[in-house]
C-alpha cells in the first residue's frame, strides 16, 4: 500500500504524524505532502499524480482552508487517479454528511481521532472488505447514502507511539525547535472552541486526557538526543490543568523525569488561560521548565464578552495574569476576539484600554468567527443571525454601530493584523528570538536589545488603540454621509502603514544586531512566512468553491 497523508506543515504536523506512527506499527508506511498555501496547489497535484498512492488522507482541521483541499479532491479525480481519498479533522468530522453528499470524489470521511480509524481503513481498502465496521466512519453505502459509524474509543495518550520525526526541525539561532504535546484537549469549554465542541463529542464532561510526566519527559529526552531539539513548543490547546496544586505537582513530576534522564539545556513555550497563570506555578514553569514564552488566552477584557464566549473568567483574571508574567519577566503574547456577536461600544472600549494597559506584550485582534460544530454556531443559527453555509458562515454584529467600527477596522488594520507579512506577527517572531538569545546566549545578549523589543512593541500597540479609538469616537459621533465611513478608514490605514514602515525598519535592524552578534544561523523571523492567511473570497457553494480552484479559475476576492 502507498499512503499520502496531505496537511499543513508550516510547523511538524502532530496530528499527521502521530497517524504516521500508528500506521508504521501496524506495518504500513506513509509520506506527508506538505499543502500550507494555495499558491503550491499545482506542485502537490502533480507530486501526489507522480506518486500515484493506492490512499491518499486530507487534513481537514481548518475550516477555512477546506476550498483548497476540496479542491485537491475533484482535481486528482479529473486528472484520472482512481485510489481510495479520505479526509478527517475537527472540520471534517463535525461537516462529514455534507462533504459526502457535495463532494463525490472524497469516498470516506475518519471522525474524530484516527489513529485506530485509519488503520483500520487501509487494512479495508488493501483487502476490499466492508467499511460499515470501522469506528469512527463516515462512508457511503451501496445505494449512495453517507452512514456513520459509532465514534471510536479514544486512545490512552501516554500509549500512542511517539509522533513521526522526519526531516530537520526548524531553529532560531541554530538553536533546534520542535512542537510536542503533553495532552489533549481541554477542560474548558469555550462556546466558540471548535476543539472544546470536538472532544465533548467523545467525552461529554470531561474533554481533556493528559500524558504521564514520565512519559513526555522520555519524548523531550529522545528528541534532543536523536534530533538536537532544544526548545520545546507544546501544543497542548491547554497546557495546565484545572486547579494550581494539580499544576504545581505536574510541573515538578516533569521537571523530575527530565533531571533524572540527564537532560541538557532546554526551554518551553506552552499556552495558557488567564485562571491559569499562577505566581507559585509559573514561578516553576519558569525557573524548572525553563518557560520562554506564553500565550495566554486573554480573548476579550469585556466581562460581557466573557460570558458569551463562555471563558469561565473576568477582566481581574486578564490583567492579574499579564501583571504576574510581568513580574517573573516572562515573554507572553495574546490575541483580543474584541468583536463578538454581542459587542457592544463600551466593551470596544474596555478592551481598547487592554491593548494599552499590556502594551508591552504583542497581541493581535479580530472577530470571533463561527466554526463547525460550536455551541455559539448553534445559537446564532438559532436565533436566525447567520448566513452561508457549512463551508463558511457570517453574520452581523448585533448593535449596528459595533458593525460600523468593525468594517473600519479591518479595512485599516487588515495588513497589520492579517497580511502576508502582518507586523503584529513579525513582533511576536522578533520578541522570541529575544528570548531564545537570552536563554541561550546569555554571556554575550545585550539587555538593550529586550528593552528596544518592548518600546517597539508598544509602539505598536498605542498606535493600534489610537486608531480604534479614533473609530469608536467618530461612531459615537453619529452616523456620516454615505462613504465617509470608507474615506475615514482608508485615510487611517494609510498612516498605519506609514507607522509600521518605521517599526518593520527598526525590527528588521534589532534581528540584524541579534544576528551579527550571536553569529548562529538565523533568527525565526529571517526564516521567511510562517503564518498562513485565510483567502477572501465571495460567497460560492462549497462545491463550487472547489472544483473553481481546481479547474484554475479564479475566485473574486469578496468584499
Amino acid at each position: 500500500m502507498k499512503i499520502a497523508l496531505v496537511g499543513p506543515e508550516i510547523e511538524e504536523n502532530l496530528s499527521l504524524r502521530y497517524l504516521i506512527s500508528s500506521l508504521a506499527a501496524a506495518g504500513y508506511e506513509a509520506e506527508i505532502v506538505a499543502l500550507n498555501r494555495t499558491e503550491e496547489f499545482g506542485a502537490v497535484l502533480e507530486r501526489l499524480l507522480a506518486v500515484s498512492p493506492d490512499l491518499i488522507g486530507l487534513s481537514l482541521a481548518f475550516q477555512w482552508r477546506a476550498k483548497d483541499f476540496f479542491a485537491l479532491a475533484v482535481a486528482l479525480r479529473q486528472r484520472g487517479w482512481s485510489g481510495h481519498l479520505t479526509a478527517g479533522g475537527h472540520f471534517g468530522t463535525f461537516a462529514c454528511r455534507d462533504i459526502l453528499e457535495e463532494f463525490p470524489e472524497i469516498d470516506t470521511i475518519c471522525r474524530q481521532e484516527a489513529e485506530e480509524t485509519l488503520v483500520r481503513l487501509v487494512r479495508s481498502v488493501e483487502s476490499g472488505g466492508e467499511q460499515g465496521a470501522i469506528p469512527g466512519l463516515a462512508y457511503r453505502d451501496p445505494e449512495g447514502n453517507v452512514q456513520l459509524t459509532s465514534l471510536p474509543e479514544l486512545p490512552d495518550v501516554s500509549t500512542l507511539p511517539f509522533p513521526d520525526r522526519r526531516g530537520a526541525p526548524a531553529a532560531c539561532f541554530d538553536h533546534r525547535i520542535s512542537p510536542i504535546v503533553g495532552s489533549r484537549g481541554c477542560y474548558a469549554n469555550c462556546s466558540f472552541c471548535c476543539i472544546a465542541a470536538w472532544h465533548e463529542q467523545t467525552l461529554p464532561g470531561k474533554r481533556y486526557r493528559v500524558r504521564d510526566p514520565d512519559d513526555i519527559a522520555a519524548e523531550m529526552v529522545a528528541m534532543q538526543r536523536e534530533r538536537g531539539v532544544e526548545i520545546f513548543v507544546f501544543h497542548d490547546d491547554n497546557f495546565f490543568l484545572p486547579g494550581h496544586p494539580r499544576n504545581l505537582a505536574r510541573f515538578n513530576a516533569l521537571a523530575d523525569a527530565l533531571a533524572r534522564r540527564g537532560m541538557g539545556p532546554f526551554a518551553t513555550v506552552v499556552k495558557a488561560r488567564p485562571t491559569d497563570v499562577d505566581r507559585d506555578v509559573f514561578r516553576v514553569l519558569v525557573d524548572r521548565l525553563h518557560c520562554i514564552r506564553c500565550y495566554v488566552g486573554v480573548e476579550t477584557d469585556a466581562d460581557a464578552g466573557l460570558k458569551t464566549l463562555q471563558r469561565w473568567a473576568q477582566s481581574r483574571h486578564n490583567h492579574e495574569a499579564i501583571a504576574i508574567c510581568r513580574e517573573l519577566g516572562l515573554y507572553v503574547c495574546f490575541n483580543l476576539l474584541m468583536f463578538d456577536p454581542d459587542t457592544t461600544l463600551d466593551d470596544l472600549e474596555r478592551n481598547i484600554a487592554f491593548i494599552g494597559a499590556a502594551g508591552d506584550y504583542p497581541h493581535n485582534f479580530g472577530r470571533v468567527e463561527l466554526y463547525a460544530g460550536t455551541p455559539l454556531l448553534d445559537r446564532m443559527q438559532r436565533e436566525g443571525r447567520v448566513r452561508g453555509d457549512w463551508l463558511q458562515w457570517d453574520y452581523d454584529l448585533d448593535s449596528p454601530e459595533v458593525e460600523r467600527v468593525f468594517r473600519m477596522a479591518m479595512r485599516t488594520f487588515h495588513a497589520r493584523n492579517f497580511g502576508p507579512d502582518a507586523l503584529n506577527n513579525r513582533i511576536m517572531g522578533t520578541r522570541f528570538d529575544l528570548e531564545v538569545a537570552r536563554k541561550f546566549h546569555a554571556d554575550v545578549f545585550d539587555p538593550a536589545w529586550l528593552e528596544e523589543g518592548r518600546q517597539l512593541t508598544m509602539s505598536l500597540a498605542a498606535d493600534t488603540a489610537d486608531a480604534l479609538l479614533a473609530i469608536v469616537r467618530r461612531v459615537r459621533a453619529g452616523p456620516g454621509e454615505p462613504g465617509a465611513d470608507d474615506a475615514f478608514a482608508a485615510g487611517l490605514a494609510v498612516s498605519r502603514r506609514a507607522v509600521e514602515e518605521d517599526i518593520r525598519g527598526a525590527t528588521m535592524r534589532l534581528a540584524r544586531s541579534l544576528r551579527d552578534v550571536i553569529g548562529q544561523g538565523q533568527p525565526l523571523t529571517d526564516v521567511g512566512d510562517r503564518v498562513a492567511t485565510p483567502l477572501q473570497t465571495q460567497r460560492v457553494s462549497p462545491s463550487e468553491a472547489g472544483r473553481s480552484l481546481a479547474s484554475g479559475e479564479a475566485i473574486l476576492p469578496g468584499s
